[in-house]
């Protein structure tokens, strides 16, 4: 777990962007915010018809509206609204021309509605309702890169598992397969074969074969021993998981999945660690997260191990933390817009200003060995990092020129400049002197003889050859400098407060270091 402990720091984006008098975006900016006067919304998903032309659809209270985002006549026009039950929590994913909605309240005849979308923009409709195998829903999803004719509909009354509903004839919809492991499901993600199912009550997430959907089969789980994990995307490549939890205080986790048997979170996000991360969503190399009170969030994963924030709008003015805030994204219009639910300000449409992130990699290597340094210090602004096994320590941020700090214990700090470029990956390698004389050597002999009067405190040094001999103080800062033959000499210090130097010696060939303490 030491790459774990490696990158486990708080964005230092969002902490000084929110030292700057609260900034509500960045390179993220809001076309629309259409509120039709319900009390609360929730989900959101898209639908594009064959023309190309997009569509946004939201969870209000009172059922589901649907927007034409190319309207002529302006998208805040609603060209669609299917009543349902009333309710806070409304969900909804769309497959071909049809859209599935679920609410979060029991004893209707509506716990999953299909709505017809191939009419639009002239109207939609509701053409069925499922309600056979469940009466309620919390949360439905679909495979989001394969419009193969599934949903899963998680968090029922019937088993809390998740539901494998067969939507090849959407007037009727015919479940296929249940994954009930016997503790509530909350949500899920589905790639290809494979199920996500996120056990909100138990400690952590269910990998499932669901090759053969009517028998869906455990294959292990990824831990979360802190519990209320809530949902999760993976990336394009299959390799990693974000994995988002529904309690303030608690970062997105980013694992690496590649081998289930050796399964490593290497990276953790947070926009702000007194809130939560609610949902997010893969698109290339980004993700998106309805962060709640931290509204739109976007990501750059083009190395999962090093996640950089590169856009963002805060859609919540009250303060940070709860269940407040943006409920839902949905980044995944052609034309690149992206949609949500905010729970009291309705649908919101942005645009995003694409930007890249770049990487530092920085190694630390001791200058006598030539071996890497582990568990030393780097410290950029606000964030604190801790080299690995291979001294290896990883950031990433927008264009700009940054300074590092880099301390480790037994060898001199120094301080690093260094300059990031948008989707550049950059290795410097740092080499840090030992503070510590070698044990081969007794170049330097030093004996202290602090006298009453401050004029008499000063080093006898014996050298057998000659040196230059420097005074430096525990950040590495030169304060003097002498040159000096081989033989006996001594060295006065009483211009020099009381504390702790180090005495260092240089030939042409070698360095020897020695700790000093000088006292009053």
């Amino acid at each position: 777990m030491n790459k774990l402990k490696s990158f486990l720091f708080s964005l230092s984006l969002l902490l000084s962007y929110f030292s700057l008098n609260a900034q509500i975006s960045l390179n993220v900016d809001l076309i629309a915010a259409i509120d039709r006067g319900d009390s609360r919304y929730s989900g959101s998903w898209v639908y594009v018809d064959p023309l190309g032309q997009e569509y946004a659809l939201v969870g209000a209270k009172t059922g589901t509206a649907i927007y034409w985002l190319d309207n002529p006549d302006g998208m805040e026009n609603e060209v669609a609204f299917i009543p349902g039950p009333s309710t806070n929590w409304r969900e909804i994913t769309v497959i071909a021309d049809k859209a599935y909605v679920v609410t979060d309240v029991q004893d209707t005849d509506h716990s999953m509605q299909v709505i017809d979308l191939g009419a639009l923009p002239d109207y939609a409709n509701l053409i069925s309702s499922y309600d056979d195998t469940f009466d309620k829903g919390h949360i439905i999803q679909k495979d989001i890169f394969d419009d193969s004719p599934y949903v899963y509909i998680n968090g029922t009354t019937t088993t809390s598992g998740v539901h494998i509903l067969d939507i090849s004839d959407p007037f009727e919809p015919v479940e296929v397969g249940v994954y009930n492991p016997g503790y509530y499901i909350h949500d899920c993600h589905v790639r290809g074969n494979l199920l996500f199912a996120h056990a909100f009550f138990e400690p952590g997430t269910d990998v499932v074969d669901i090759s053969d959907k009517s028998n869906p089969t455990f294959l292990y789980r990824i831990p979360d021993p802190n519990g209320s994990t809530h949902s999760s995307t993976m990336t394009m490549d299959g390799k990693y998981l974000i994995v988002a939890n529904e309690q303030d205080g608690r970062d997105a986790i980013i694992w690496n999945i590649e081998d289930p048997n050796n399964l490593e979170a290497v990276a953790t996000y947070t926009a702000n660690n007194e809130s939560l991360v609610h949902n997010p969503y893969i698109k290339g190399d980004f993700v998106y997260i309805a962060h709640n009170t931290e509204g739109l969030r976007i990501v750059d994963l083009a190395d999962p191990e090093v996640p950089v924030e590169v856009g963002f709008y805060d859609t919540f003015e009250g303060p940070s933390g709860g269940f407040s805030g943006l409920w839902s994204a949905c980044p995944y219009l052609p034309s690149g817009r992206i949609i949500g639910g905010e729970r009291t300000r309705g649908l919101m449409i942005w645009e995003w200003e694409e930007h890249r992130a770049g990487r530092v990699y920085v190694q630390l290597v001791d200058s006598d060995t030539q071996s890497p340094i582990f568990n030393a210090d780097v410290i950029i602004g606000q964030d604190s990092l801790l080299t690995d096994d291979q001294g290896w320590a990883r950031w990433g941020n927008l264009n700009g020129t940054f300074s590092a700090v880099i301390q480790a214990e037994n060898f001199f700090p120094q301080t690093l400049n260094f300059s990031i470029t948008e989707d550049q990956k950059d290795t410097i390698i740092v080499v840090l002197e030992s503070s510590i004389v070698p044990t081969k050597a007794s170049l330097l002999k030093e004996t202290f003889s602090f006298a009453p009067n401050p004029t008499k405190h000063q080093i006898q040094i014996q050298a057998m050859q000659a040196a230059e001999w420097r005074i430096l103080d525990i950040a590495g800062k030169v304060l003097l400098t002498f040159v000096k033959s081989s033989g006996n000499h001594t060295i006065n210090l009483q211009n020099l407060p009381s504390g702790t130097y180090i005495i260092q010696a240089v030939t042409a060939h070698n360095r020897w270091n020695q700790k000093l303490i000088k006292q009053d």
